[in-house]
């Protein structure tokens, strides 16, 4: 199993360290570097200011966000979430959240695709693993990114990017989990009916959803009279069953068929600090033998993979711990994974 957090998509290419003239950083097509969680609104470059103008409602919570003082975003749209009950216009403050969110990693995804030319450390990833693959196993990718770098970097190797419902069917090795959503996954909404994306964020207090998942193209919001919320789980510090943002049946499909067959854990740009998906890893793994995190400083390196065994329990209390340092793009181009994949 690889796991991967924001991390792994803002260190995912290495334009992001090619880009340098005579020591000096060239801004060009960095813009849409996928961003870390506390980048998600500070817009430096000013690239995506017509967003807060496409919905704004997010407006007066946007210097909240920006100027954080020592918190860090997820732990203030859980502040402004749990306001919501007595001031109902944080619903549609937060719906906006899911909009804004959803249009930004959406434009970042196509935009660092072209900057790139798709040479992501996706690709090289999956080319490492598949070299080491045998035959009788499944690939179980666990992603909390919206961004759809993954997917298309395993469109190299025959993925094909399906319906929500019939995604895990997208490739017979590589089974792809994305637990808070994609940034091309909406849900239908039952009611009200008929409405736009503006006038659906201003009825945020009514939204009725189905369970039902559709794929979307950048910028769409209704199918027929149906209108589609974002599938966006929105960045909260503390993460419960709630914030899974994906059709159970992955879930189910994860818990009761992958999880008992991971022997190995790869953990990259991943702070490992989703309770609830570690329970879940808690209470459906089996014996793990191989565990590596891939970060670019040993002491955090050290924390999270100290602090994943203490969560996750027993069953991995004796695997043995790789540390990857350098980020993504040293992990990949060094072959530093090697030895753990062989293992």
């Amino acid at each position: 199993m690889v796991i991967f957090g924001a991390g792994a998509s803002f260190d995912s290419a290495q334009a992001c360290r090619l880009n340098v003239v005579g020591g000096v950083v060239q801004d060009d097509g960095l813009w849409y570097r996928p961003p870390l969680a506390n980048g998600l609104f500070l817009d430096n470059h000013r690239s995506f200011g017509q967003l807060v103008e496409k919905y704004p409602k997010i407006r007066p919570i946007i210097p909240l966000l920006r100027e954080r003082r020592d918190r860090n975003v997820e732990e203030v749209l859980e502040s402004l979430q749990s306001e919501a009950r007595e001031y109902p216009e944080r619903l549609r403050q937060l719906a906006s959240v899911r909009y804004y969110v959803r249009d930004l990693l959406y434009d970042c995804t196509n935009r660092w695709l072209e900057h790139t030319f798709g040479v992501t450390n996706y690709v090289l990833l999956a080319d490492q693993v598949l070299r080491w693959h045998q035959a009788d196993q499944a690939i179980c990718l666990v992603t909390f990114n919206y961004d759809l770098l993954l997917e298309f970097a395993l469109t190299n190797f025959k993925f094909e990017i399906r319906e929500p419902n019939y995604f895990l069917g997208s490739h017979p090795i590589f089974k792809v989990f994305k637990i808070h959503g994609s940034v091309n996954w909406a849900r239908f909404v039952t009611s009200p009916r008929g409405v736009r994306a503006k006038e659906l964020i201003d009825l945020a207090a009514e939204i009725q959803l189905s369970q039902d998942w559709t794929t979307i193209s950048q910028g769409q919001d209704s199918k027929g009279d149906w209108p589609l919320l974002p599938s966006i789980a929105i960045p909260v510090q503390t993460k419960t069953q709630s914030t899974f943002e994906c059709p159970p049946g992955h879930l189910q499909y994860l818990k009761a068929d992958l999880l008992k067959q991971v022997t190995k854990i790869l953990i990259i740009g991943w702070q490992a600090r989703e309770a609830h998906f570690l329970e879940l890893l808690s209470s459906n793994l089996r014996k793990i033998e191989h565990l590596m995190v891939v970060c670019g400083n040993h002491a955090t390196a050290k924390s999270i993979l100290d602090y994943f065994i203490a969560q996750v329990g027993p069953n991995a209390a004796t695997a043995k711990g790789y540390i990857g340092l350098g980020g993504f793009t040293d992990f990949v181009v060094n072959r530093e994974g090697d030895e753990f994949f062989r293992a």
